[in-house]
């Protein structure tokens, strides 16, 4: 049975070696040719003390050298559409993110060139804060004047804000003046793990009014419970208890984080999460949906 996949966030490219084939990774392009269709967004990023926009562009353009070496593999796309074509060709669907927006210095006009050169994803902040809002792992402060005015801006490019690594404050900051629907890419609930990188049940419920997405985070970190595939199982429980049928995605963070949960060791293990929800009593529709359809949707109308 082939597997649709769609995920919103992986640092595969910030990893050593091969993109093509890569067992010392979670994931490589062979691997993420086994779905079908198959789309996932690669983060552009670079550690605090090293997040400059010289980073940014050292980074854009390895990630431009390993696409054209693997062209007969992949496609780069820059719209739901796009993304349609190449699994047309039965290629891998490739997206580029920026993860923290200090790469990009916090400029508007970087942004734009970041936009031109592709990247259609943006983290405002990682775990340090910035010009633009707080983040999460530091003082948990809010959105910026500064930061209106780059989140407007990015709205108006068609650039996705995605709040995984905001503070919550941000998160409410962006949510009192979307424009568009925002995203946390890489993001779990916070009633099963009591961790400042996760989601209060009340702003899982206003990303669900908002019309965005929430990518399900495999870092064992975030997950609760016994850190292992029931608790990845748990995770989808809560969200669609509180009726995030339609908002739940795929944002694993393989390559980002240090381990798998247990039993796991990257996407190759994808399948078995897709039948353990079926076996839940899930219908396929809606394991689709969180595999593939609602990012999908979510690209369609956000950029």
């Amino acid at each position: 049975m082939a597997i649709p996949r769609f995920d919103a966030h992986c640092d595969t490219l910030g990893r050593p070696r091969a993109l093509r084939h890569n067992p010392s990774t979670h994931l490589d392009l062979e691997r993420l040719s086994a779905f079908a269709p198959s789309a996932q967004v690669f983060a552009i990023f670079a550690p605090p003390g090293l997040d400059s926009s010289d980073s940014y562009h050292l980074e854009r353009r390895r990630a431009e050298k390993m696409l054209r070496r693997n062209a007969d593999l992949c496609t780069l796309c820059t719209s739901a559409e796009e993304v349609r074509a190449a699994a047309g060709e039965g290629k891998v669907a490739v997206m580029l993110s920026v993860e923290g927006a200090t790469l990009l210095e916090c400029s508007v006009v970087n942004l734009y060139y970041a936009y031109k050169e592709g990247v259609r994803l943006v983290n405002l902040v990682w775990n340090k804060d910035n010009r633009l809002c707080g983040a999460a792992m530091d003082s948990g402060s809010g959105l910026t004047g500064h930061g209106v005015r780059f989140v407007k801006a990015a709205w108006n490019l068609g650039v996705g804000v995605d709040l995984s690594h905001a503070s919550e404050q941000t998160f409410w900051d962006v949510l009192e003046i979307a424009e568009r629907p925002v995203l946390c890419s890489h993001s779990n609930a916070r009633t099963l793990c009591d961790h400042k990188r996760n989601l209060t049940d009340e702003q899982i419920r206003a990303l669900i009014a908002n019309g965005g997405v929430i990518g399900l985070n495999f870092c064992p970190d975030f997950l609760g419970g016994d850190r292992d595939m029931n608790a990845v199982l748990g995770q989808v429980e809560h969200f669609l208890a509180l009726g995030a049928g339609k908002t739940l995605c795929l944002g694993g963070d393989l390559d980002g984080i240090e381990s798998m949960p247990e039993g796991m060791s990257g996407v190759e293990n994808m399948p078995e999460l897709y039948e353990a929800l079926l076996a839940m009593g899930l219908k396929e529709e809606l394991v689709q949906d969180i595999f593939w359809n609602n990012l999908m949707d979510y690209m369609e109308r956000a950029l």
